[in-house]
């Protein structure tokens, strides 16, 4: 295997590389990794490996357009008034806990970044998101029936290499809203 090819969307410049993980904070059975692709990890739900009694189908509670609650299994939703939400899995969910969080970092830091237009870099918000989160050493055990799931261009069993600073399943750590936003520096 070479890399001779940027692997899209991850590679591409200014792209955060997201992984999931589910209520055991495991990598998701199905998520992408690797030193080159994981940057960090959040919330994405893993409804075969990682069901609890707190997350007794193992997803994330997502909102869900009203007009497609019919693509929603009756058994993953609920309505809350006139609100529709569905259990979920999937780096579709983990994506958007980290775009809150870049979001968070610029309205908190927005006016420290480039004396030009007052606003963070993408690069620097990249780096706080980095910079902030809570880091993640390999797991020393996986649930019962991980290996069975092998990555999915090398049909090998997923494994993680790397150190709790930074690894190829976790990247440099679970994002951390509150450390986000309480970092004292501000600057990436």
């Amino acid at each position: 295997m070479t890399n001779a090819c940027a692997v899209i969307p991850v590679e591409v410049p200014g792209v955060i590389g997201v992984t999931a993980d589910g209520n055991k904070q495991i990598k998701s059975f199905y998520s992408s990794y690797g030193m080159g692709t994981a940057q960090v990890i959040a919330p994405g739900g893993d409804s075969i490996l990682q069901v609890t009694t707190a997350a007794v189908n193992g997803r994330v509670l997502s909102t869900y357009p009203a007009a497609l609650i019919g693509n929603c299994l009756p058994s993953r939703r609920v309505f809350d008034g006139a609100a529709t939400y569905c259990y979920l899995q999937g780096t579709s969910m983990a994506s958007p806990h980290v775009a809150g969080v870049a979001a968070l970092i610029v309205s908190r830091y927005g006016d420290t970044g480039n004396p030009r237009n007052g606003k963070l870099r993408p690069g620097q918000v990249s780096a706080l998101l980095s910079q902030t989160a809570d880091p993640q050493a390999c797991p020393e055990t996986l649930p019962a029936g991980y290996a069975a799931f092998v990555g999915t261009q090398s049909g090998a069993p997923q494994t993680c290499q790397g150190g709790s600073g930074h690894n190829s399943w976790y990247g440099d750590g679970q994002v951390d809203a509150f450390n986000a936003v309480t970092h004292t520096n501000g600057k990436g």
